[in-house]
């Protein structure tokens, strides 16, 4: 009988690409169990949504006495994101604005306009800021 290979069947080979292995020192090769009450985990659970971290990164930042809240920024709030997309949109107008007054066009309303809103709007998120 004959054997059912494919014609154009290679013998396997380990594929040679992809990222390099980090130094062994580094690698997080341990997993530790923890009891945690239902509060502790309900906390653990919020602070690690709050921050866009895993539970795991944050047991171990305040493990390594690094305070989550002074490393990481909490991340905005619905409202700030707008905020912030809109801001990001008038940092374009602006920059369109100084390509044309650099090509020797009159810009000066439309820039003053742009950077009234844009004060205003960094007021809004900053409000502690002079």
């Amino acid at each position: 009988m004959e054997e059912l290979t494919p014609p154009h069947s290679t013998p396997h080979r380990p594929r040679k690409g992809g990222r390099k292995p980090g130094p062994l020192a580094e690698k997080q090769r341990h997993v530790v169990s923890v009891r945690l009450t239902d509060a502790e985990h309900e906390r653990l659970t919020q602070e690690a949504d709050q921050y866009q971290l895993s539970q795991g990164e944050v047991l171990r930042s305040v493990w390594l006495k690094q305070d989550t809240a002074t490393k990481l920024a909490a991340p905005p709030s619905p409202e700030q994101a707008r905020q912030l997309a809109q801001l990001a949109g008038m940092a374009a107008n602006l920059n369109q604005l100084t390509k044309l007054a650099h090509l020797g066009q009159d810009q000066r309303t439309g820039a003053t306009t742009v950077l009234g809103q844009m004060h205003h709007l960094l007021k809004q998120l900053a409000p502690e800021a002079p």
